[in-house]
């Protein structure tokens, strides 16, 4: 039984940058096994830290946007309640993507392509949250203003499109469209969330004003 530590994580971060070069020999550095697939949930720990840095700095990058306008800050600390709001957030949004494939491929005769694909999304988001923390932290370093951080925000949009695009191409061999498509609807998927399903949530958790 493979054993998990700084090694096996470090091999699976490989891989996951790997697929950011379109190489394929990546998926031989990925553990496929079915150990590996829960593993790779374990990704969830390494990036939650980085969701709660990238919440503050938005929070920050949103109160100076309102103060520019004149509107009053929407809170004036990220306290306890915001970090665990944050992080329970963001776990349902991990699952809403390996939950709603489990029915797509199902229903594309592709469900034996679950576990690579769940496993290298699962690594990948590390490579997604880390090419999207970098306008909030030229943010945080002074080097852009508030109002240029969503500009490239979008860059970074751009390109987990293209990543998960890549991750879902060579995952599940059926081609181009599907692959589109399988990206498409967890891009959607993560619209709907941040649209509805957090707004709804953060107003029974949050106090007013948070």
């Amino acid at each position: 039984m493979t054993t998990v530590n700084l090694a096996y994580i470090n091999r699976s971060l490989d891989a996951a940058f790997a697929l950011v070069l379109r190489d394929k020999r990546a998926w031989d550095k990925f553990d496929l096994s079915v150990e590996g697939f829960y593993r790779s949930f374990l990704a969830i720990l390494i990036v939650a830290p980085m969701n709660i840095v990238t919440d503050i700095i938005a929070t920050d990058v949103a109160n100076d946007l309102r103060m520019r306008h004149g509107q009053p800050a929407l809170i004036d600390a990220f306290g306890f309640a915001e970090v665990m709001f944050s992080t329970i957030a963001f776990t349902l949004q991990w699952m809403i993507f390996p939950l709603a494939m489990i029915f797509v491929l199902r229903f594309l005769g592709l469900s034996h392509r679950y576990a690579p694909l769940i496993v290298a999304h699962n690594w990948g988001t590390i490579v997604v949250y880390l090419f999207s923390m970098i306008p909030f932290l030229m943010y945080a370093g002074g080097i852009v203003a508030a109002n240029d951080v969503m500009g490239l925000y979008m860059f970074a949009m751009v390109f987990t499109l293209y990543y998960r695009y890549y991750i879902a191409e060579t995952a599940l061999d059926a081609g181009w469209s599907i692959a589109a498509s399988v990206a498409l609807i967890g891009f959607v998927l993560q619209i709907y969330y941040f649209q509805f399903g957090l707004p709804f949530a953060a107003s029974l958790w949050l106090p007013p004003g948070s």
